[in-house]
C-alpha cells in the first residue's frame, strides 16, 4: 500500500474482517473479546462517564447464533431479541448484528452462542412501565468518627504499650417524608450526612406480568448498593445504570422491596471542617492568595424515579 489510510479498505476487499467491529465508528466505547469454542464474549465499556449522554452502537460479530447479555452483578443472561444475522462477503458467510445502548460509565458483556444455529432475530421492544414506586420508608445510617479507644498492654517487661483505636459512630436517621430525594434535601437527614441509606416499600401487583421484569432505580447519585425482593439475597447493580433483573422474584399481591445505597464520606468530612485545612491547588499554581479547597455538598442516596419495567 502506498497510503496507510487505504489499508483497512484493502483488507476488507480481500474478505478480512475484525473479530468484532462497530458498524459505524464510535469514539465513546472501548471493546475487546474472548473466544471460547462456539461462544464469543464481547466486553463493551462507555468510558466517557462524564458526558451525560448515552451512546448506541451496532456490534458486528462474525458467525450466526443467538446473542445474550450477561448481568455481571447477578450472573443472569437474557436473550437480545433485537439482534439479527446478515450475510456478508462473496462466500455468503454470516455476521450477527447486536444493537447495544450504554449510559455513560456503563459496561456490557455480550455473548454470541454459535452452537444455537441461525437466528433471524426479532424487532427490539421498548420496555413498558408496569408500576412506579414513589413512596418509601427511608432510614439513613449516618457515619461519623466515634470516641477513640485507648488500648494498653503490660506484659510485665518493664514497659506498657499503648495504642489508640478509632471507632465509627453510626446514628440511624429517619426521613420525615417518603418521597425520594438526595439526603441533603430530606428533612430528618440533612446535608452533613454520609453513610448508608435503606429504603423500604411494598409493591402491589394484581398479577405478575409475563416477560423480563427489571427494577429501574433511576438515579443513585453514584452510590454502590443492592436490591432485595421478598427476602431474596441482595443483588448489586451498575452505579452508572442501576437496574436489577427481578424476573421470578415477584408474586401477585404485596411484594417487599428493600434498596440499600451507600455514599462517599465527603459530606461528613465537609461538616467536620476537614477541607478547611487543604489548600486549593489550582489557586496556588496560578499565584493566587491562599484559599481552602472548596468542596460542594454532594448529592447522595436514592433519587429515583424507581419503576418496574417489563420487556416482552
Amino acid at each position: 500500500m502506498d497510503d496507510p489510510a487505504r489499508t483497512v479498505g484493502a483488507l476488507r476487499a480481500l474478505g478480512v474482517t475484525g473479530y468484532h467491529e462497530f458498524a459505524v465508528p464510535n469514539q465513546n466505547l472501548l471493546a475487546y473479546e474472548r473466544i471460547d469454542g462456539d461462544l464469543t464474549h464481547v466486553y463493551v465499556y462507555h468510558f466517557l462517564y462524564e458526558t451525560g449522554e448515552p451512546t448506541r452502537v451496532n456490534i458486528k460479530i462474525p458467525g450466526s447464533g443467538i446473542a445474550y447479555r450477561l448481568d455481571p452483578w447477578s450472573g443472569r443472561f437474557h436473550e437480545l431479541g433485537d439482534a439479527h444475522t446478515e450475510p456478508i462477503g462473496p462466500e455468503h458467510s454470516n455476521v450477527t448484528i447486536v444493537p447495544v445502548r450504554l449510559r455513560p460509565g456503563e459496561a456490557a458483556i455480550i455473548t454470541l452462542d454459535r452452537s444455537a444455529g441461525y437466528s433471524l432475530g426479532e424487532s427490539g421492544t421498548v420496555p413498558s412501565v408496569v408500576a412506579e414506586l414513589p413512596h418509601w420508608d427511608i432510614t439513613v445510617e449516618s457515619w461519623d468518627a466515634g470516641e477513640d479507644q485507648l488500648i494498653e498492654e503490660n506484659r510485665g517487661l518493664g514497659y506498657v504499650t499503648r495504642e489508640v483505636r478509632p471507632t465509627t459512630a453510626v446514628t440511624r436517621l429517619r426521613a420525615d417524608a417518603g418521597a425520594l430525594a438526595p439526603w441533603k434535601n430530606l428533612d430528618g437527614v440533612g446535608p452533613e450526612v454520609s453513610g448508608v441509606g435503606e429504603y423500604r416499600t411494598t409493591l402491589v401487583l394484581e398479577a405478575v406480568p409475563a416477560g423480563r421484569l427489571v427494577l429501574d432505580l433511576g438515579d443513585v447519585c453514584g452510590g454502590l448498593g443492592s436490591v432485595s425482593v421478598n427476602g431474596c439475597a441482595p443483588v448489586g447493580f451498575d452505579t452508572s445504570a442501576p437496574r436489577v433483573d427481578v424476573t421470578g422474584l415477584l408474586r401477585a399481591g404485596g411484594n417487599d422491596v428493600v434498596v440499600r445505597v451507600s455514599s462517599a464520606l465527603s459530606n461528613r468530612l465537609k461538616a467536620r471542617g476537614y477541607y478547611d485545612h487543604i489548600p486549593d491547588v489550582s489557586a496556588l499554581l496560578n499565584g493566587l492568595p491562599y484559599r481552602p479547597h472548596d468542596v460542594p455538598v454532594r448529592d447522595y442516596g436514592l433519587a429515583g424515579p424507581v419503576r418496574l419495567l417489563v420487556e416482552n
